[in-house]
């Protein structure tokens, strides 16, 4: 994928740059959040090799946007608006935000690989532009990958690929008319399987375990693996690995003297706030009361 083809910005001299600026990328698709305070105008165009997914929160005094030169589209009030480019096609305009804090998350995922993955091809004759519409699933998954990106610490690998997945999938599925994507019969890992991808996690529970990595043990895509892990184990990957993380965190809590940022790092969470956090959340008290218990 091309580095270029993501959204391009051109501030006018007297407006501020976006306060918050922060780019991920995976295999297969990348996700940007920037948060613009003020009234800050600007231009923006996009024309790239990936597809494109945006949600808005933006309230404008003025702007438009240009889809393959037709004639431009003009709404104030963007908050909670999705905006679905794929490639090939070309998006362009200007924007005059309110004096608020207005912000957007963007998608962009690579067709060819994504179709591999979910064996449904993203065909230039079904899939066209979509400009302030609005899709409560699609919407709610862009959310999460949006507190993902704002976060101050590196996201979480293995939930920000399962969240790029359901993103491309939920959009074929907007493109389709709701269609559900459900190519063959669904099954679980077999013993085998299950039994190499439980190993796995339990030997690398300190590392950033990544859905791509959990899915080659399987011997299966992305896509197919997320789907037939569910349906062996009963939860999906990530849920998995966070369980098995908190599961060695009490067990070292209570058999070693490891300090709690040292517990932290051993089971593989990216800083001890966070650790803590689900710690609490999983147990239902901190790991400092649950050593003490």
């Amino acid at each position: 994928m091309g580095t270029d083809a993501r959204l391009q910005f051109s501030f006018h001299r007297e407006a501020r740059l976006p306060d918050l600026h922060r780019n991920e990328s995976w295999r297969g698709f990348s996700a940007e959040y920037s948060r613009i305070g003020g009234a800050s105008e600007y231009s923006f165009s996009f024309t790239g090799e990936r597809h494109y997914l945006c949600l808005h929160d933006l309230l404008l005094s003025d702007g438009n946007v240009v889809v393959d030169g037709l004639r431009p589209i003009q709404r104030r009030d963007l908050r909670n608006n999705l905006t679905y480019v794929p490639t090939g096609c070309s998006v362009s305009g200007f924007a005059a935000p309110v004096d608020r804090v207005n912000s957007f998350i963007a998608f962009y995922f690579d067709p060819e690989e994504i179709a591999a993955e979910i064996e449904r091809p993203f065909r230039d004759t079904d899939n066209f532009a979509m400009v302030y519409f609005d899709d409560n699933r699609l919407r709610a998954t862009l959310e999460k990958m949006r507190a993902l990106l704002v976060q101050e610490r590196e996201p979480d690998r293995l939930y920000a690929e399962t969240l790029g997945l359901l993103t491309a999938i939920e959009i074929a599925q907007v493109q389709a008319g709701s269609v559900k994507l459900t190519p063959g019969q669904a099954g679980g890992l077999s013993g085998t399987q299950q039994k190499q991808v439980f190993d796995f996690v339990a030997s690398g529970l300190a590392t950033d375990i990544s859905l791509d990595a959990m899915a080659a043990v399987a011997n299966l895509s992305r896509f197919h693996f997320a789907r037939a892990f569910k349906k062996s184990v009963g939860e999906p990957p990530y849920a998995y690995v966070l369980r098995q993380r908190i599961e060695r965190a009490k067990v070292l809590l209570k058999t070693t003297k490891m300090q709690v940022n040292e517990v932290a790092v051993a089971t593989g969470f990216k800083t001890a706030s966070h650790f803590v956090r689900a710690f609490q959340q999983a147990v239902g008290t901190s790991p400092g009361s649950f050593r003490r218990m």
